[in-house]
């Protein structure tokens, strides 16, 4: 068994193999078989390639006695969303559309880049259907379950890979984020979910929902954690060392600001947890300030209209030609965006660029925006809406509204776990201007210092 978890800080993890002190095979044997023990009641993962994981962890150990760099990442044990494409695995999307899945084939360059920072692909995680979707309830692969609750919803649209890094079957793993799909299981699981500036990470061999709102990002324990998969997965030394670097930035001169949007209708139990937050944060930062974003009222509906539009431009043929390979439910949301209109979608774009005129706006005046991933608590599995201080809300409605706004304008957006109630984790989301995705990892990063949330562990894990 080795020295090394899948809660070891990723770098702690790299050193460890690089210097010879643990071997990256022992510690892949030991995921893999944490996964054989664990996936079957969690469902994270919808394939695992255990074998190619251990030929890569050899590759890996057979670099480090050759005295050559492994990379950054060296052993660590990753996951990856089952909508991105692998070499070593069929992508299905969490749908039958592609009937067994798209082929293996060549890796997204994400996947290409963390196998060259010296990162093991253990498999393919499970999530809503085609990414439609904020619970990860799949209708063909069985929901993915919360480590906390296992009654409970992971989030979605990358429910598997926050289940699999909450209960330690892998050490990180990767996610889209269209709505919200890596910000809202991070909350509901209690990880640490990264959504970084549009196109910072290539969207090349992922497998669309709404190519213009669709991000890449990291899913961890920590926000250092997070850095380091963004360096890694941009490919670079000179960024490995800009966000390693970016940890180390003092938060002392930013200006906060409280978003009051982000904020609105919280239930009880979240909004103690956000409060308490706050004033941690309280003497981390020159001064926190109240701001109100009035360009964004319309944010939620135009992410809507833009989403369904393009979703059926991509899906319009697959629906033609095999309905019934998709769920339900998720096909119903799906052909709603037939009914869209080409003003419509227009008209959702002129709103987009007055959310985008209203964060500059914001700004000029604050360096940072806080507020709530979530306004509740994650739901039943087989409940339909949430409930925010006993009133019943649309699920993907409460869920999309604190996120959407941030990839409308395609903004640096984290979140990292506040608190817990009833058991299950809460989210604070930590949001920055178009490029400054540094300053939001390092206010991140000052925050996790000064608490202990990330590193509570669910039942399951401990």
């Amino acid at each position: 068994m080795s020295a090394l978890t899948p809660f070891t800080d990723l770098q702690d993890i790299a050193k460890a193999v690089t210097h010879r002190q643990v071997s990256p095979s022992e510690l892949v044997r030991d995921v893999l078989d944490a996964i054989a023990r664990h996936n079957p009641s969690l469902n994270a993962y919808i394939s695992v390639s255990a074998e190619a994981a251990l030929e890569a962890a050899a590759k890996v150990e057979k670099c480090v006695a050759q005295k050559k760099d492994p990379g950054p990442l060296a052993g660590v044990p990753v996951a990856i969303k089952d909508l991105i494409l692998t070499a070593d695995a069929p992508t299905t999307a969490g749908s039958r559309i592609f009937g067994d899945g798209i082929p293996a084939g060549e890796d997204a360059p994400v996947v290409k880049r963390l196998r060259k920072a010296g990162a093991i692909v253990l498999g393919k995680t499970n999530l809503h259907e085609v990414a439609l979707g904020v619970t990860s309830a799949n209708e063909h692969f069985g929901p993915a379950r919360n480590p906390w609750n296992a009654e409970h919803v992971a989030g979605g649209s990358s429910g598997g890979s926050a289940s699999a890094v909450a209960a330690g079957l892998c050490a990180a793993a990767v996610g889209t984020d269209t709505r919200g799909s890596i910000r809202i299981p991070a909350a509901c699981c209690g990880v640490t979910g990264f959504k970084p500036t549009y196109q910072l990470l290539p969207n090349e061999g992922v497998v669309p929902l709404s190519p213009s709102l669709d991000h890449v990002g990291p899913m961890t324990h920590t926000v250092a954690d997070a850095a380091l998969m963004m360096g890694a997965m941009i490919g670079t030394r000179q960024a490995c060392e800009r966000f390693t670097k970016a940890l180390r930035a003092s938060s002392k001169g930013m200006v906060i600001g409280i978003s009051e949007y982000h904020l609105r209708d919280l239930d009880d139990e979240v909004a103690k947890a956000i409060d308490k937050a706050l004033k941690t944060l309280g003497p981390l930062v020159k001064d926190i300030r109240e701001v109100e974003i009035p360009e964004l009222e319309g944010a939620q509906e135009a992410s809507a209209v833009i989403t369904g539009a393009e979703a059926i431009a991509y899906h319009d043929r697959y629906l033609k030609a095999s309905p019934s390979a998709y769920g339900p439910l998720v096909r119903k949301r799906m052909e709603a965006g037939y009914k869209l209109t080409a003003l419509e979608y227009l008209n959702a774009m002129a709103v987009r660029e007055t959310v985008r005129a209203g964060f500059v706006r914001v700004f000029a005046d604050v360096d940072i925006l806080i507020g709530a991933t979530l306004p509740t608590l994650p739901p039943r599995i087989d409940e339909h809406v949430v409930h925010i201080n006993g009133k019943e809300a649309n699920t993907v409605d409460a869920f999309t509204r604190f996120n959407a706004p941030q990839n409308l304008a395609g903004l640096p957006a984290l979140s990292v776990p506040c608190g817990l109630s009833r058991g299950l984790p809460i989210g604070l989301q930590i949001f920055g201007p178009e490029g400054g995705d540094e300053a939001v990892l390092a206010l991140g990063a000052a925050f996790q210092r000064e608490t202990h949330w990330h590193q509570r562990r669910p039942p399951i894990a401990r």
